[in-house]
């Protein structure tokens, strides 16, 4: 017995889903999922939503050409979430620049130049296809990177001050939150038959990204859009009901939330509130909480098992709303989460757990180690290219996205800052990469194994995360507080 009927197996439900009545009565459960799980969206995201997969629904012969502009529209000119303009506007304040109309007509200037800059790259790219050509078109994704690290290093570390610095900063601000769509656009354009530029602005953060402050291109760029696009009204239909399906999973990861939060951490419910409900709470602190006090150990090891289960609905709940407008679009895409509490290795969970990020390390980290280097050992080749992924491309990646925090503290004290994550990620690509070579030559256990073993082997993983999840920062300066809390949790002395 299922807890969410299957609704996209139901021949009468897609047929209906093909009509013009079905199409509006999808619609409006779309647009109740999305109000329903507003926690997971900015303010009024449903009404916008709603309206860019209407005009997709009952225009599907020009699906990809309304993506690129519902996208380009909704990202430059209605939506600045995905620039920081605070930091701009405290930048501007701090090297004495003007910050009335000024400073937005000199951002619209940048995001000109910057896209104008990329359309001539992204088709130099695409046209030139000899053996002779120039580095950046054999390798334009490190090309990419590396140039955007190297004027993130040159803007903290150079003496620079006024307009030059707000240009710079600005570029960058500009730049990073595209940075990995556009490097899922550069690659395409080196493939026999890529998407010209006007359908590739439709994948360079399409309008259901703004869900959430999303860097991770969810698909994979213009070439995935491709592949799961629906070629037909059926194909349509069968798309949207698994959107509503999946929206109707999030409404229940949601309430879990929700209860996880008000019965576990305290958190004030307006809804049993008015009930009139009296609210027993268990009064866990917050990890970051726990790991800077001396807690009983029991309350400790309850600050890390609800970390884990929070983090895991959050990230759960706001990869299935951005999945669920993809697919009421007419892209029938994978889930961004999906049952990793039934992986029984390390490998598996990662792979389970955010689908999309670990796509992207793989696509431009695992892969172009694995096929340049260690030819000769297989296994070992395998074990560095998930380093090279899992770790290194981890730490890229996240280093890259606190553009802003390199601003405010400068370069030095953002890496020393940086170091806990950096453990985090070492220590999760060695347990990726030793799970996939103790499992290389094993059989998965199935779910015809007694269900201790079952049970031990996902206890162990989940456990795995969890302990894992204490390092989990970006941005912290309490590695040792935070070393020192784990060793805690197993009656080791410091």
């Amino acid at each position: 017995m299922r807890i969410v009927p299957q609704l996209d197996t139901y021949p009468r439900l897609v047929r209906f889903g093909q009509t013009a009545l079905g199409k509006a009565v999808l619609l409006v459960a779309f647009a109740v999922g999305l109000r329903l799980n507003s926690g997971f969206l900015y303010p009024h995201a449903w009404q916008e939503f709603t309206g860019a997969v209407a005009l997709m629904t009952y225009f599907p012969a020009r699906r990809r050409l309304l993506l690129s502009l519902l996208s380009v529209l909704h990202m430059l000119l209605f939506h600045s979430m995905w620039l920081n303009s605070d930091f701009l506007e405290a930048l501007a304040k701090a090297e004495g620049q003007a910050t009335d109309w000024t400073l937005p007509a000199l951002v619209a200037g940048i995001i000109a130049a910057i896209f104008l800059g990329f359309v001539r790259l992204f088709e130099f790219i695409r046209r030139v296809r000899t053996p002779s050509m120039p580095f950046v078109a054999k390798r334009p994704v490190l090309c990419l990177v590396t140039g955007y690290a190297a004027v993130l290093a040159a803007a903290a570390l150079l003496p620079l001050s006024g307009m030059i610095r707000l240009l710079l900063w600005a570029a960058l601000a500009v730049v990073g939150p595209y940075l990995w769509f556009f490097a899922y656009a550069l690659k395409d354009a080196t493939t026999k038959t890529p998407d010209g530029i006007t359908l590739q602005l439709g994948a360079l953060r399409p309008f259901w990204s703004s869900a959430v402050d999303v860097f991770t291109p969810v698909p994979k760029g213009a070439g995935n859009l491709r592949r799961i696009e629906a070629r037909n009204p059926n194909d349509l239909s069968i798309a949207q009901l698994k959107a509503i399906k999946l929206l109707i999973w999030t409404c229940i990861v949601n309430a879990s939330l929700h209860l996880l939060q008000v019965f576990v951490y305290g958190a004030p419910s307006h809804v049993l509130s008015t009930l009139g409900w009296g609210i027993p709470t268990l009064r866990v602190p917050e990890i970051s909480v726990a790991s800077q006090h001396s807690v009983p150990l029991y309350l400790a090891w309850a600050s890390v098992i609800a970390n884990f289960a929070s983090t895991a609905l959050y990230i759960t709940g706001t990869g299935h709303v951005v999945i669920a407008c993809c697919r009421m679009a007419g892209f029938n895409a994978l889930r961004n989460s999906y049952r990793f509490l039934y992986s029984r290795t390390v490998a598996e969970f990662w792979n389970r757990f955010t689908y999309y990020f670990k796509e992207l390390l793989v696509e431009f980290f695992f892969f172009p180690a694995f096929t340049r280097y260690f030819k000769k050992n297989i296994r070992f080749r395998i074990f560095a290219a998930t380093i090279a992924a899992a770790t290194i491309g981890n730490m890229i990646y996240h280093f890259l996205k606190n553009f802003a925090w390199v601003a405010e503290v400068g370069l030095w004290r953002a890496l020393m800052g940086f170091q806990e994550y950096a453990f985090y990620a070492s220590v999760l690509g060695l347990g990726i990469g030793i799970s996939q070579l103790r499992n290389a030559d094993r059989k998965r256990l199935g779910d015809d194994a007694p269900w201790w073993r079952r049970a031990l082997a996902t206890g162990g993983v989940v456990s795995f995360f969890a302990l894992l999840g204490i390092f989990d920062h970006e941005r912290s300066y309490h590695f040792g507080e935070d070393l020192r809390f784990f060793l805690r949790l197993f009656l080791i002395p410091v």
